[in-house]
């Protein structure tokens, strides 16, 4: 390779930029302005859009091709009406229909198999892309629900945001963070191109991010600065170990991507698989210290 020229994953990063930063201009605003301005039920069905394409990329990676169509569809359903009884009518109904599709999934796979010596690969694969995109997913519903079933919460915008503003800032500063300094490599195993210095500036542009979403967007939520990085810095920890855990099942799978619905960042779960492993972490601590 002549000296002057980039290794091939140099040039694969750099050739990633443009696309990348073309998506997040353009959906980037939409969806900042459908959760400030728009109706709860614009922010229900954009989790759920979001979750069904999740579900389906997630078992399309992890279940058998062929007569497993019934088993995927079955998952993927129950995603949908999971999260829709969880926000507009009641957890309980919501436990009912997580059970249900449990129950169906097996029910599928008892109905098509042709040969059983793959129904539990079929099975698993149903049932945790169901539960990664359900109670994932679902979180961030939780986020900007009200206190009642469909209602829009106060500071809904701001609650829906916030994890998305330390993971993609975390995202964005890690991606430079890594190019300009990365030695030491992360997971070489899982991610060969992470390294040990991006995750660092990661961190520290998550919390940037934190701090920028409570001042835009979560002023008289009762959040306080010290409450920013009880969410931040946990937050940005696991949503790089969510990036880790996608490349882990891409890898296992033989799949590059998880999809390819978004221009320059492949599936939906390549852009949202850091974002879901940290949303449960901002519920959690919401909910511990009371905050509205």
């Amino acid at each position: 390779m002549p000296e002057n020229e980039a290794p091939p994953a140099a040039r694969r990063k750099s050739g990633d930029l443009l696309p990348r930063l073309v998506t997040a201009l353009v959906l980037g605003p939409l969806l900042l302005a459908a959760a400030i301005v728009g109706p709860n039920l614009l922010v229900w069905l954009i989790v759920v859009v979001a979750a069904l394409i999740g579900n389906l990329e997630y078992t399309r990676m992890t279940v058998a091709n062929g007569r497993a169509r019934l088993v995927r569809g079955v998952s993927a359903v129950g995603t949908v009406a999971t999260l829709s009884l969880l926000y507009w009518v009641d957890p309980e109904a919501a436990v009912m229909a997580f059970a249900a599709c449990l129950l169906g999934v097996m029910l599928a796979e008892l109905a098509t198999v042709r040969d059983p010596r793959h129904s539990a690969g079929r099975i698993g694969g149903g049932l945790s892309g169901f539960v990664y995109a359900t109670v994932l997913f679902g979180s961030l519903l939780v986020l900007a629900q009200g206190e009642h079933p469909g209602e829009t919460a106060p500071h809904q915008g701001g609650w829906f945001m916030f994890p998305m503003f330390v993971v993609w800032m975390g995202d964005t500063g890690a991606y430079f963070a890594g190019r300009a300094f990365g030695k030491r490599k992360l997971a070489p195993v899982v991610s060969p191109g992470k390294s040990w210095e991006g995750a660092a500036g990661g961190l520290v542009a998550s919390v940037v991010g934190g701090y920028l979403c409570w001042w835009l967007l979560l002023d008289g939520a009762g959040v306080a600065a010290w409450h920013v990085l009880l969410f931040a810095v946990p937050g940005a920890i696991l949503g790089q170990l969510g990036d880790l855990c996608e490349s882990l099942i891409k890898r296992s799978t033989g799949f590059k991507d998880s999809g390819a619905i978004l221009y320059g960042h492949g599936g939906m779960l390549d852009r949202v698989d850091a974002l879901l492993f940290a949303a449960p972490w901002f519920v959690l601590v919401k909910s511990l210290l009371d905050l509205g």
